[in-house]
């Protein structure tokens, strides 16, 4: 039987080439990961006369290992070989490292990078070992491409040895110099290449990569860069890697991680600094292990502070990026990709699913893995296998998922509203001590999981007291206790009790708390009532006290500061009732209790006066009653504005009740000095049979638009402390008068109120 053998065309360079490699800046991600893989600790991405076509080059130089002669043919040309792949490249190496790296490319090609990026290549090395000679070769890429009939083998390629090379410090290591250049390397071109290179590298992944350094050197932008403040800006220096966890987002974030060479997930979800819950699973993918997902939710400010730090818009930086030993798999994460399709899940479901603008993260891949490879195309991403669609699926069940479940589901990311005044988009996101009820209910259902092994929470979200918190923490208590018996795990056990336990105390508080709340609504009831009669009581004093006016001065000042302290206090009660926070309730029922004691301390001697404000008429002067009422007790306690009383000659008999016409003083009043008056002047004249009183302020006045409704009910522009301008409406026209405003003035209001005898 006669044998026979394949024949390669010299454009199979082609295929592996250019064809493979279309992208410039893929193409210097691969030749310096083959510098990382030669043990590099440093590498410099040189640009030389790059405006020039005829004369630019590129130059990448590396300090690694280097390259003999035995080297570059058994190995450097010998297409599609990778002793990185069958694990022969660190035989001779492993003794001069503290530990073996883990390889960054493994497919043999990335070597066809040069022809991507030139015509020509020049390539100089020397091995590190005594007696190491400086090899060249010399390749002309396109006498590859000038006849498909001759075969691959057939091309010669310049081989020499050389004495000098016109490198200062050239020891060791592997200079490639490209030129016949296929690009024109202008300065945005070198900055987008330098923006790539920073997210090429994840440094918190170990694989030595925090000992490898890449720097641009570009001379013919030194004058440009100097003029630059930020130094994102500009083109020269060393490449920074940027990890996510330094920019300090003050952010929702999830880490995933599978670890017990890949017998265990571990997740845990943190917002803005607090731990939400640690939970621990078996790993129901046999394929995957060794393999960390962190996900950060960017919410409007926090997208604003990224691009303060880093220069750049979130959604033109990046979404999810994939590392595999510290190297980045292009093109995930790059703007535009969806290779995950995140964006295409949130079309199916705009408010529910996250999209690749509001998140910022990556997936690291650590180890030898055969089963997660690039595909030979090195744009392309992984070969989509078993292990891929595992990897897909564990990334949105244990991350993004969960990760959209708290920020969506119970923090209400995203629910934009806007601030009325300014138009500005608020962001609402509510804080995990606003939502302990909902958090609770989602470790309590996280724990129904037949895979759960240990679950850690934040222990103030079981500081609960409304029914609905009860139930998930009976729940909780209910599938720790199964946990515990199911896994035998003394630490569950423990925690399952101490959880009942918490939980039983808490049942118990709350029913105290009920049983004191029911005691304490009567006793609010009695104090508001009193607080009522004595408000009503406390400036009709005047009648009887003229005679000690200095006592009347210190009585009138405790009565009012301890009914306005009483007042506070029963409207921050009631507030907490509605909120049913019975702790906070007895503190402010303890103030309560202590300032209606000097309450009725005050009322025993106010006693004395044997009089009833609430019913009792007077018949008298009502000039000469408010005036005196305006210059001997409210300017007492009022210093802020002045009252000019302008009391006329004449007088006018009326039967009033004294403590209505003061209520309908002091509302006025006290609305003039929130409306920022300064002065208040009272008139009187009459006409026919009736009293005329105008009462004018050089305040701010009423906007036009609200004039209609300041007498309806319960209408109100100020944060409230009177009873309004409807109660005053209300006391007039019982009276048998009338009220009525002129908002006309220069500056100020007018209130017009007419008394009929």
């Amino acid at each position: 039987m006669e044998q026979m053998h394949f024949k390669i065309s010299s454009f199979l360079k082609d295929l592996i080439g250019r064809e493979l490699i279309t992208d410039e800046f893929v193409a210097v991600f691969e030749l310096v990961k083959n510098s990382f893989d030669a043990h590099a600790k440093k590498v410099k991405v040189i640009f030389e006369h790059q405006y020039d076509p005829q004369t630019a080059r590129i130059i990448i130089w590396d300090n690694g290992r280097g390259m003999d002669k035995s080297d570059l043919q058994n190995k450097w040309l010998f297409v599609a070989h990778s002793d990185k792949r069958d694990g022969t490249e660190d035989k001779d190496y492993r003794d001069k490292i503290q530990h073996k790296r883990t390889f960054a490319g493994a497919k043999g090609v990335g070597r066809f990078s040069c022809d991507r990026l030139g015509r020509y290549l020049n390539l100089i090395t020397k091995k590190d070992a005594p007696n190491a000679l400086i090899e060249n070769l010399k390749i002309d890429w396109t006498s590859f491409e000038e006849d498909s009939n001759k075969e691959f083998i057939d091309i010669k390629v310049e081989r020499d040895v050389l004495s000098d090379i016109g490198y200062a410090n050239f020891s060791k290591g592997t200079i490639l110099e490209i030129s016949g250049l296929r690009d024109i390397w202008d300065r945005a071109r070198i900055k987008k290449l330098k923006v790539s290179l920073e997210k090429l590298i994840n440094p918190i992944q170990g694989n030595d990569v925090d000992d490898f350094a890449i720097e641009i050197i570009a001379t013919e932008e030194l004058l440009l860069d100097k003029k630059e403040i930020d130094d994102r800006d500009k083109v020269n220096g060393v490449v920074r890697n940027i990890v996510f966890e330094r920019l300090g987002l003050k952010t929702t974030q999830i880490k995933v991680s599978i670890t017990n060479h890949g017998g265990t997930i571990t997740t845990t979800l943190t917002d803005r600094g607090t731990e939400i819950y640690t939970l621990k699973e078996r790993n129901p993918y046999e394929k995957l292990y060794d393999i960390d997902i962190v996900l950060f939710v960017l919410n409007r400010a926090g997208k604003i502070n990224f691009k303060k730090i880093m220069g750049v818009d979130s959604v033109k930086y990046g979404s999810v990026f994939i590392y595999k030993n510290g190297f980045r798999i292009y093109p995930f994460g790059e703007e535009g990709d969806d290779t995950l399709q995140i964006d295409r899940r949130k079309q199916q479901g705009f408010y529910r699913y996250l999209g690749t603008r509001d998140i910022l993260g990556r997936i690291e891949i650590n180890g030898e893995r055969s089963d997660l490879r690039e595909t030979t195309s090195r744009d392309g991403g992984f070969i989509k296998n078993e292990s891929w669609d595992q990897l897909v699926e564990f990334f949105y069940d244990k991350a993004l998922r969960r990760l959209e479940s708290y920020t969506i589901g119970i923090i209400k990311w995203g629910d934009e509203k806007f601030d009325k005044e300014t138009g500005e988009i608020i962001q609402p996101e509510l804080k995990p001590e606003d939502v302990k009820d909902k958090i609770l209910d989602i470790i309590a259902n996280l724990t129904k999981a037949k895979d759960v092994i240990e679950v850690q929470y934040n222990q103030d979200f079981l500081q609960i007291f409304e029914s609905k918190q009860e139930k998930s923490a009976t729940q909780l208590v209910k599938n720790l206790t199964r946990m515990a018996e199911e896994t035998n795990n003394p630490q569950f056990v423990k925690q399952a009790k101490a959880v009942e336990k918490q939980v039983s105390e808490m049942r118990q508080s709350i029913g105290e708390l009920e049983r004191e709340n029911a005691s304490k609504t009567e006793e609010n009831k009695k104090i508001r009532k009193n607080v009522s009669q004595l408000q009503t009581e406390k400036m009709f004093l005047l009648s009887d006290v003229t005679d000690d006016k200095k006592g009347f001065k210190s009585l009138q000042h405790h009565i009012t500061h301890t009914s306005d302290m009483i007042s506070e206090h029963i409207s921050n009660a009631v507030e907490l009732l509605d909120k049913r926070e019975y702790g906070s309730v007895k503190e402010e029922l303890k103030h309560i209790e202590i300032e209606n004691q000097k309450i009725l301390t005050l009322s025993n001697f106010v006693s004395k006066a044997k009089f009833d404000t609430k019913t009792k008429k007077i018949n008298d002067d009502i000039i000469g009653f408010i005036c005196e009422y305006i210059n001997n007790i409210y300017l007492i306690t009022h210093k802020k504005i002045k009252v000019q009383t302008n009391r006329p000659s004449f007088k006018y008999t009326l039967r009033f009740i004294p403590i209505e016409i003061i209520i309908i003083l002091d509302n006025l009043l006290n609305n003039s000095e929130k409306a920022g008056a300064k002065e208040v002047i009272l008139n009187w004249n009459q006409q026919n049979d009736n009293l005329i009183f105008s009462f004018l302020d050089d305040g701010n006045g009423i906007e036009p638009s609200i004039l209609p409704h300041i007498f309806e009910y319960r209408f109100s522009t100020t944060d409230g402390g009177g009873l309004g301008l409807y109660y005053i409406k209300e006391l007039i026209n019982k009276m048998g008068g009338r009220i009525e405003v002129d908002n006309n003035k220069q500056k100020g209001v007018e209130f017009i109120i007419t008394f009929k005898k």
